[in-house]
């Protein structure tokens, strides 16, 4: 027999059994280590989450190990970058900024433990909202949202720097990509999580991706007055521009679809013939908008499809 032959032989020995048990251990332990891990990640940024200052320092320690701590002298760059960013470091914006990244991963790594951990409706609204109301532009009415959520254009009071080479929004990236999960190297467990593909500091795509799904699932009421909270704050935006044309895309194009998105979320909560009258006064209203086709082929569908409160006929 051949070297080659021989190694061949020796290897296909294998104890298939022994190997299958063998797997199923490691499988085992790997779960375990991967809740743990997790369950870590969540409870420490749960806490760091409450005071300000606990989660700018647990986030700056985690930027640095991040961007500074594989370098020779990282401390002493790191050192130099905090001089150099002292005013933004400190400021209002960035402190805010921060607390609520932190918060929202806490959220997200909740999420990627599991039903037992999964945070509640409510806890996702009181995020929004205190997301929301931090922001001075919560979202501006003449530009268009951003339906990935990734952040891009800029919205509220950023700081308008991005992390590493300080070049635009440290928050307008998914949080998948945060010095914290990093530095935790919990990448992997978060990727099927949906709502780590959203910025923390992204007012739309967070409602749109995360809360609006959802308070329609727990049929919360709460849905429509974030709703409210919302247009109003655009409304009072949009009459302190000037005229644009953005403007009248707004007050033409942008709030009736807005508006028709509101009474889409009141009838899947259960308030159908709320929610119904609402449409048809929108119809009635903007009876050119370029959806206007495509509502009422939606509308015919929902009357047709019956109520035990309507007619068949009108008599």
């Amino acid at each position: 027999m051949s070297w080659v032959g021989w190694v061949w032989a020796e290897e296909a020995k294998l104890d298939r059994a022994k190997a299958l048990e063998e797997l199923k251990a490691i499988e085992q332990k790997n779960e375990k280590l991967t809740e743990d891990l997790l369950a870590k990640s969540a409870k420490d940024l749960s806490e760091a989450g409450v005071e300000k200052f606990k989660a700018v320092q647990v986030y700056l320690e985690s930027y640095r190990n991040v961007e500074f701590g594989r370098a020779q002298d990282g401390d002493t760059k790191f050192q130099q970058w905090k001089v150099d960013n002292k005013e933004k470091i400190g400021s209002l914006d960035f402190t805010t900024a921060v607390q609520l990244h932190v918060q929202y991963l806490a959220l997200v790594c909740r999420v990627a433990l599991g039903e037992k951990e999964e945070p509640k409706a409510g806890e996702w609204a009181a995020y929004w909202e205190n997301l929301f109301k931090s922001k001075d532009v919560p979202e501006n009415p003449t530009e268009a949202s951003d339906p990935k959520g990734k952040g891009g254009k800029r919205q509220g009071s950023g700081s308008g720097r991005r992390q590493g080479n300080m070049g635009g929004d440290d928050f307008a990236r998914p949080v998948i990509e945060s010095p914290l999960v990093r530095d935790r190297q919990i990448q992997g467990f978060l990727r099927e999580v949906k709502e780590a593909s959203v910025s923390s500091g992204s007012v739309d795509g967070i409602f749109n991706k995360v809360v609006r799904p959802r308070l329609r699932e727990a049929k919360s009421h709460e849905l429509l007055r974030l709703w409210d909270q919302r247009l109003a704050a655009m409304d009072e935006q949009a009459e302190k521009e000037v005229k644009t044309l953005g403007l009248d895309d707004y007050k033409v194009l942008k709030r009736p679809e807005l508006l028709w998105e509101r009474a889409d979320d009141q009838e899947k909560i259960g308030e159908q013939d709320s929610a119904w009258a609402k449409k048809m006064e929108i119809l009635k209203t903007y009876p050119y908008h370029p959806k206007t086709a495509e509502w009422i082929a939606e509308m015919k569908q929902a009357l047709g499809q019956g109520s035990p409160a309507l007619p068949e006929k009108a008599p």
